[in-house]
């Protein structure tokens, strides 16, 4: 009488013929068996992570709602001219002309205004970067940011961050020099100087400059001068136009590249926010002008010589072989004794 063992084998070899003689057999048992791992709720299926995207959320894509005058906009390796609906992606660099103003909207109500001759580099105010600074950076003129309380708002600039912005900060960055005025609502302004790291307190009203070699001296009220300056559509307080343009997506203008002035500034920024312009650009050392323009500057963004001059950082590798040939009798010498460990004597 045949045993189990011997039923179980004689089925696994008529399955095998047949899985040999009808290959459609196998196609269907084996989607047979996935689907009833589907209905199964095997944990490795369900549990799959989504494929990865490059996509934009929403929520952190900002809306040109108002443009007077001109900006133009650096992302990656282009840039082209904003125009009321053009979407703006995290990371790009703006830069307005004289007498312009851009504002920016987000989904959240929070909305960025570039004030005349500012450049910055664009995020949502709540972003931040790995080190928990923030991500919005502005490093030259007049920018406006407003934001409801507790959606923890903040930009940085050369030297400084100004964090938990409640409803409205005005900034103008000069040089070396930064003039905040907290219009509405409070914030936090953190010094990054090695000399110096206090943290100064804004309450509504406040006006403080900062800048090197000065103690902070918060002021009731703005001074006379930074008033006088004030862009005029900063003195009022203009109504949200983000569903305006919510469905009506406008094209970015007059696409084309950039040369070394266009982004200057940026290449010889503060160390922590040029660094990442080595990666992002490193194919505009393919261009002549562009190179030799970083080449005379090296000295102000020293990342780039190893994209420039990479023969100095040439590590020559000497190999078995190659060593072998230049000391034939390595090979054959011994190698030395190790050392022999000490073991304290017992008393």
């Amino acid at each position: 009488m045949p045993t189990y063992k011997h039923r179980a084998r004689s089925q696994w070899e008529k399955t095998r013929a047949l899985l040999r003689g009808d290959p459609h057999a196998s196609r269907c048992i084996a989607l047979a068996c996935l689907g009833l791992l589907v209905l199964a709720g095997a944990p490795w299926v369900v549990d799959a992570a989504p494929p990865k995207t490059n996509v934009t959320p929403v929520n952190r894509t900002g809306i040109v709602t108002i443009l007077e005058g001109r900006a133009t906009v650096i992302r990656g390796l282009s840039q082209f001219d904003a125009a009321e609906g053009v979407r703006l992606l995290p990371g790009d660099l703006v830069r307005t002309e004289p007498k312009s103003l851009m504002r920016v909207e987000y989904a959240d109500e929070c909305s960025l205004e570039a004030g005349p001759e500012t450049q910055l580099q664009l995020f949502h105010p709540a972003d931040k970067k790995r080190a928990g600074r923030p991500a919005l950076y502005l490093l030259q003129g007049w920018l406006k940011v407003a934001c409801k309380a507790g959606s923890d708002a903040a930009f940085a600039s050369k030297d400084l961050d100004v964090v938990g912005i409640s409803r409205v900060i005005v900034v103008h960055a000069t040089g070396d020099r930064r003039a905040i005025f907290a219009e509405q609502g409070a914030a936090k302004v953190l010094r990054r100087q090695k000399s110096d790291t206090a943290a100064v307190n804004l309450n509504p009203g406040d006006f403080l400059v900062v800048q090197p070699g000065e103690a902070a001296d918060v002021q009731p009220r703005p001074a006379a001068q930074f008033m006088e300056a004030l862009p005029r559509a900063y003195r009022d307080t203009l109504p949200s136009r983000y569903s305006i343009y919510v469905t009506r997506v406008t094209e970015p203008q007059n696409p084309r590249g950039f040369v070394y002035s266009d982004v200057e500034p940026w290449v010889n920024g503060e160390t922590t926010i040029r660094r990442q312009f080595v990666g992002l650009w490193i194919r505009k050392a393919n261009d002549p002008a562009f190179r030799g323009a970083l080449d005379r500057d090296l000295a102000m963004h020293p990342e780039w010589d190893r994209i420039l001059h990479p023969e100095k950082y040439e590590v020559e590798e000497t190999t078995p072989s190659r060593a072998a040939s230049a000391n034939p009798n390595a090979a054959a010498q011994p190698l030395p004794d190790s050392p022999k460990e000490s073991v304290p004597k017992s008393r």
